[in-house]
């Protein structure tokens, strides 16, 4: 088999699934990307084994991001990018198959005329017009134009969708969160952790950037996620924190994660002071008391969890972070939102804890728990690992995707598109 892989970022979702297709099945696999990515970095392997074509985009984006009522246009200067350069690396050497990402990620919408191969969508999220992800925060000052965003954003994955002749999503809430009427069309296959790097083991001591080592008895507790922003509860985290450092004086919070929003309007709140900063003077923390290591290599990152003794995550309703299934395959006692995708993975009191967004004491006081009697929870931890690698595992996955792949080839293109 012979598939083409379109995102705007390398490796992103299909970098590691490409990897395994390739070496497990000998599929041929080439990517159409624009960029490589920091979050997670790209293998040697990686490089190595599969075929990677930068797309020239000419235009620049502007600094801050494009504005929203020209984020339509830019994404179909990006599919006149994307269809010039299938013409130059790809021109008769056609894949059997195209996998994209359904949002702005894949601008495939010139392509469908081009190509003759199927063309699979990630259907990665549609955003909701209200309460929910952008708007979930009520506690924080509302953004005027969130209302009209998620209609702009949306436009680009009506778009892929009409295109594609196929889509699929990794989680059920993913699956969900698109209109009704596409459902049908979109199944539930899930990317694959690397339960190999992700799984619970002996982590002695970890050296931190600061000069500060870890070593065993102190009570780690760590957050992750590829921006420090209030979508992923950044400031709940840091308010939660300082009520866990009353209760445990020992205890050194792990950030993983840049200084960076990626998600909403985190400005209109900080009065254009970064996010990070902002949250902690708000809460009074001690910057003694945590450790911020940026954007940290997988081994890295699979030590850190490896060693951690509570892994908080206080996401809104929103695509569930991969650092969510890392933690669990990690053997972490992860202690989560209690929103629906969380609920999806997280069975309360088997695989992890749930706690309400909001509430900061219960959270504080859960998490006590969890530092002062360690022994009754590692029952938690074990089962959280044994379900990632049951179900979210690649073990699991790449031969489901690659059924799912090899069934959409075999059925060839849609008619009517």
């Amino acid at each position: 088999m012979d598939v083409l892989f379109i995102h705007q970022a390398f490796p992103a979702q299909f970098g590691r699934l490409a990897l395994e297709l390739s070496r497990r099945y000998g599929w041929r696999c080439r990517f159409l990307v624009e960029t490589y990515s920091s979050c997670p970095t790209p293998s040697g392997e990686m490089l190595e084994a599969l075929e990677i074509h930068r797309v020239r985009d000419p235009r620049e984006t502007p600094k801050g991001g494009v504005p929203w009522p020209r984020v339509f246009g830019r994404w179909l200067e990006q599919c006149l990018a994307y269809r010039s350069a299938y013409e130059g690396t790809i021109g008769d050497d056609r894949p059997d198959l195209i996998v994209a990402h359904g949002g702005q990620g894949a601008p495939i919408a010139l392509l469908r005329e081009l190509a003759d191969a199927p063309i699979v969508n990630y259907c990665e999220y549609y955003f909701p017009n209200r309460f929910a992800d952008l708007t979930y925060r009520v506690d924080l000052p509302p953004a005027e134009l969130a209302p009209f965003y998620p209609r702009c954003i949306n436009a680009p994955t009506l778009l892929a969708l009409q295109a594609s002749d196929a889509g699929y999503a990794p989680t059920r809430f993913q699956h969900d969160s698109f209109p009704e009427r596409y459902r049908p069309e979109i199944e539930v296959h899930f990317d694959g952790v690397d339960t190999e790097l992700y799984r619970p083991r002996e982590v002695p001591s970890i050296a931190l950037p600061d000069g500060r080592t870890l070593g065993p008895g102190r009570p780690v507790v760590t957050y992750v996620s590829r921006g420090l922003e209030s979508m992923r509860g950044f400031d709940l985290f840091v308010e939660v924190a300082g009520r866990i450092a009353r209760g445990r004086p020992d205890a050194v919070f792990v950030v993983a994660g840049a200084g960076t929003t990626y998600y909403g309007w985190d400005d209109h709140a900080t009065g254009g002071a970064d996010f990070r900063s902002w949250s902690m003077a708000k809460h009074g923390a001690d910057a003694s008391r945590f450790a911020f290591l940026g954007h940290v290599e997988p081994g890295v990152l699979a030590a850190v969890l490896a060693r951690s003794d509570l892994h908080l995550f206080p996401s809104v309703p929103f695509v569930p972070s991969w650092s969510l299934f890392n933690a669990m395959a990690s053997g972490c006692v992860v202690l989560g939102a209690d929103v629906e995708p969380v609920r999806e993975v997280i069975e309360e009191g088997r695989t992890g804890l749930l706690a309400p967004l909001f509430d900061a004491e219960r959270w504080a006081d859960r998490a006590l728990e969890v530092l002062d009697r360690p022994g009754d929870f590692e029952g938690i931890g074990r089962a959280a690992a044994a379900r990632i690698r049951g179900r979210y595992g690649l073990d699991s996955c790449v031969p489901d995707l690659r059924d799912y792949f090899e069934r959409v080839a075999s059925r060839g293109r849609v008619d009517g598109r």
